[in-house]
């Protein structure tokens, strides 16, 4: 169900919500920064440029969700002590992005699409306003603003406050540190569209596990790190 985007931007607002994000490889987050928009899995396919898979894609795209944009209402890696398995570039947006640059109508999830078979719409959606006031809560995984009728991008504009990256503490085969190779990827990007966004380096809390999540699979690591897979 649609709502208003002042209607979300309002329950957000009064959650205490004031930023929205979203998570994903670098060598994804560099066309993103390229076309200084997020745009949809789908849009960058039918655009025939370069993106990580994901394994909610053939869900996407079986619920009809393969050219809408998303995200998060929370920093998952950050609450969850864990890596973000969407990826280690999170973009953090103002919150206001959502009031000001003429999203119209947006849908807000209240499940994981990947956790939709055998639910019933109202179990997916948020079904209007007065159920987003009532039900949202801040924090929550499965609560992810989706936005179906833009077009398949959300252009940044001025509301794109900063990007916070996962630092692996790792290295290539070849000796060069991956930390770094990101970073010059994404500078590389922006250079290219003229942004200037500030980089952080993810400060993780002491019991997170994203260090070991990264160590563990080095096909994993690169897919989500490497620039030019």
């Amino acid at each position: 169900m649609d709502i208003p985007s002042k209607h979300v931007y309002e329950a957000l607002h009064e959650e205490g919500i004031e930023e929205i994000h979203h998570a994903n490889s670098v060598i994804t987050a560099c066309q993103f920064l390229r076309a200084k928009s997020l745009m949809s899995r789908g849009t960058v396919e039918r655009l025939g440029i370069t993106q990580t898979p994901q394994k909610s894609d053939d869900i996407d795209k079986r619920y009809g969700i393969w050219f809408d944009v998303f995200a998060d209402s929370v920093d998952i890696h950050d609450r969850a002590s864990r890596a973000n398995a969407y990826g280690p570039v999170m973009f953090v947006f103002d919150a206001k992005i959502i009031e000001k640059t003429y999203t119209g109508r947006i849908w807000v999830t209240k499940l994981n699409p990947t956790k939709w078979s055998g639910k019933a719409d109202n179990d997916r959606w948020f079904q209007g306003k007065d159920d987003l006031e009532e039900n949202l809560v801040k924090g929550q995984f499965d609560q992810m603003l989706v936005l179906r009728h833009c077009g398949g991008e959300l252009p940044f504009k001025s509301y794109l406050k900063k990007i916070i990256l996962d630092d692996p503490k790792l290295k290539t085969h070849d000796g060069v540190n991956i930390y770094s190779m990101a970073v010059g990827a994404l500078r590389l990007a922006m250079q290219d569209s003229g942004l200037d966004i500030p980089i952080e380096r993810r400060v993780c809390k002491p019991r997170c596990t994203c260090a070991q999540h990264w160590r563990a699979d080095d096909e994993r690591l690169f897919q989500m790190f490497d620039p030019k897979l």
